[in-house]
């Protein structure tokens, strides 16, 4: 990608995820449209298929998204490794805009159930790469972070904008809408270069110094010179003689690795159990005749989501991450909380129509934002922060599919859950809030504070040391863990 002259290293990198980002986009823009389409698909007036489905059958529609988004986030860890992560989100990005082509020329049912499939596994592989792209091209760890801390803005904006095209655009308009958005990632991702990180594990030198001169400015012979450039360079390379020697690949000891796959679980699974997507796709019943019209209920919850999201972007990289991820937590579970007390006990309580009509949307909301702003996000940013980078890599691609899964389970036992228990609604809720305290509790004891700390200070604390006090295995590269074990 030519880029003028004065624009530096930092600015490339944030251009780079910026691109990245229209996969997540993307993903909240097929997402956003559903709740709006099924309604279409069900109307034997309106349908813009052949015939009319049912409940039934619109209902697997969500589903699909997230029942393949597992199987494309488990098989990402081990291609971003073996491919490159920049590859496999090129590969996203093919299966989105072929989602969005089986949904412009579809007729049946079928075909709107193979889009899903597609966009589902280009979002499970985009939401567990590109975070590990972001970490390897970044040139600190701080500006890593910030750069992560932009996916879950992405993703709600996309949401936000699904909604509104949804409900108040034609059918047609809003899959070529999308078809564009999926082409404006294709035609500018591909003149992105991959990370030095996959170059350095492909023992390739040459294609190394050249990404890694690209994601830092470098562009004239001269500033090859730079004191700061040189530097990295001689790290990756020695990075690269101790691989070949084998050396500092001491074996892990059990309990470490047990201890960090419970961190990276924790966190994933939570993230995704602390009910954002069932709310979001089923906000309708949790709301009920409160609140305003349906789109209308949408929308402000979108918009508090992607409120929450641009304050984590804001002022998320400056708080500890400890103190973000016991607040959001927390506070998140107390409005769900709320929620779930005033749906069981509501009218015992006297609050008069007002707050019966406009209380459940305000609750929900701010869970929703609360969410936004650091339970989610943080996901994504502490894991990478406390695992070496290959078993990151591996990990957190695991701990994301079975994140899908059981979002999966959630999405299709709704209605079942709903219709054969009577506080059906109010048990999701105490769910979300379970998974949100359980969060909020378990973060200061047992993960460590990461921002601003060195990878070494990190692994430290958790107990990977050998006898000179000194991590084990864990060269720093440019202020990242390292990418071996």
């Amino acid at each position: 990608m030519c880029l003028p002259k004065r624009v530096g290293g930092p600015a490339i990198q944030s251009i780079a995820t910026a691109i990245g980002n229209i996969l997540c986009f993307n993903f909240g823009l097929i997402f956003g449209i559903t709740p709006a389409h099924m309604a279409l698909y069900e109307s034997e007036l309106k349908t813009p298929l052949n015939m009319a489905t049912d409940a039934a059958g619109t209902a697997w529609l969500t589903g699909y998204l997230f029942l393949s988004a597992a199987i494309g986030a488990l098989c990402s860890g081990v291609l971003a490794l073996r491919i490159g992560p920049k590859s496999v989100l090129l590969c996203a990005g093919l299966l989105q805009i072929t989602g969005w082509f089986c949904i412009h020329f579809g007729y049946d049912i079928i075909h709107i159930y193979a889009s899903r499939l597609f966009a589902g596994v280009a979002a499970g592989a985009s939401f567990v790469v590109l975070p590990i792209f972001i970490n390897e091209i970044a040139e600190t760890r701080e500006k890593a972070a910030r750069l992560t801390f932009t996916i879950e803005l992405w993703r709600t904006l996309g949401i936000l904008v699904g909604f509104v095209l949804g409900f108040y655009m034609p059918y047609d308009l809003v899959n070529i809408v999308g078809c564009a958005v999926s082409f404006v990632f294709t035609m500018s991702f591909p003149f992105v270069q991959e990370s030095p990180h996959y170059y350095l594990r492909k023992n390739n030198i040459p294609c190394l110094e050249k990404s890694l001169r690209w994601y830092r400015g470098i562009r004239d012979i001269d500033d090859r010179e730079k004191p700061e450039y040189l530097s990295e360079l001689a790290e990756f390379k020695a990075e690269l003689h101790s691989k070949e020697k084998n050396v500092g690949s001491t074996p892990m000891s059990q309990s470490y690795i047990v201890r960090l796959t419970f961190v990276s679980f924790l966190l994933t699974v939570c993230a995704k159990l602390s009910g954002v997507f069932v709310e979001l796709n089923y906000a309708s019943d949790f709301l009920g005749r409160t609140g305003y019209s349906t789109e209308t209920n949408y929308i402000v919850l979108a918009s508090a989501q992607c409120f929450g999201a641009l304050l984590a972007r804001l002022a998320g990289p400056h708080i500890p991450r400890k103190l973000l991820l016991c607040i959001s937590s927390l506070l998140s579970a107390a409005a769900v909380i709320t929620l779930a007390l005033f749906k069981t006990y509501g009218n015992s309580w006297l609050l008069g129509n007002w707050a019966e009509r406009h209380l459940p949307i305000i609750l929900l909301a701010f869970q929703l934002a609360f969410v936004s702003f650091g339970l989610y996000p943080l996901a994504a940013v502490v894991s990478s922060e406390v695992l070496p980078t290959k078993l990151h890599d591996l990990l957190y691609s695991l701990a994301s599919a079975f994140s899908w899964l059981l979002l999966f389970g959630m999405i299709e036992a709704f209605n079942a859950v709903k219709a054969t228990i009577a506080p059906g609604l109010v048990l999701y809720l105490w769910v979300f809030a379970g998974a949100s305290i359980f969060v909020g509790l378990i973060s200061l004891p047992l993960l460590p504070e990461t921002r601003n700390r060195r990878p070494s200070a990190v692994q430290r604390e958790l107990g990977y040391v050998d006898d000179g006090g000194v991590a084990k295995g864990s060269a720093v590269t440019n202020g990242h863990i390292a990418t071996h074990i």
